[in-house]
């Protein structure tokens, strides 16, 4: 027998491959055998992870699939109730990427390559300006954007979980002029090895800007804690 506390997420897993339109929430009940108020809550679940839309005026729609939703619903208790979790998710967001570096890169098209000089490029811009703009969003978008051509919907959820929530922190490793020049620099390097298919050359240049974050990110610990 089916788990009834799955039943709603398996219909809605069918409907999604099958291309079905979702019916009423008493229509579900019906199929599913579950009383109204059984579907009302695990379709609140469903909306949670981000699974469905739930609009007064289209109803029920399954949204494309994402695990970022998931990790960041879980991982956001969990950082609320020790703070210091958020360290223990950059560094197995850094292993990912170290990990997965070779295979990202040679997957590379010259329009992605060029579209990792385009944020180098703006983020730079940003920091010369007066006063000082943090290139936040180009940060994300560089490392991301090395990951996203692989299509691997877990890697690419957990990475983006990570931002999601390293920026929800308020924690920030870089703000004054030099150390975000510093830290830019190790992501034009990276570019540029890419660009020129050095790929050895710009995974030691990914570890030693990791170095750098996980330096910070203990000055940080003890800048918070004192």
């Amino acid at each position: 027998m089916k788990n009834p506390k799955r039943a709603l997420l398996s219909y809605l897993a069918a409907t999604a491959r099958e291309g079905k339109s979702i019916p009423s929430i008493a229509e579900l009940g019906k199929d599913l055998g579950l009383s109204n108020s059984a579907v009302r809550e695990q379709l609140e679940v469903a909306r949670q992870l981000q699974l469905v839309e739930i609009k007064t005026k289209t109803g029920i729609q399954v949204s494309n699939f994402s695990i970022t939703p998931a990790i960041c619903l879980a991982s956001k208790y969990g950082i609320e109730v020790n703070p210091e979790l958020i360290w223990d998710l950059l560094s197995v967001r850094q292993h990912l990427e170290l990990c997965y570096w070779q295979e990202a890169v040679v997957s590379l098209s010259k329009e992605d390559v060029n579209h990792l000089g385009k944020i180098v490029e703006s983020a730079l811009v940003k920091i010369n300006r007066r006063p000082i703009v943090v290139p936040v969003d180009e940060h994300r978008n560089f490392h991301l954007s090395i990951y996203r051509p692989l299509k691997n919907a877990f890697l690419i959820g957990i990475l983006e979980a990570y931002w999601e929530l390293f920026h929800e922190s308020e924690i920030r490793f870089y703000s004054d002029q030099e150390s975000l020049e510093a830290v830019w620099d190790y992501h034009k390097k990276i570019y540029q090895a890419i660009a020129s298919k050095q790929y050895q050359v710009g995974y030691q240049a990914l570890i030693t800007h990791f170095d750098i974050v996980r330096t910070n990110s203990k000055a940080e610990l003890i800048q918070r804690f004192e």
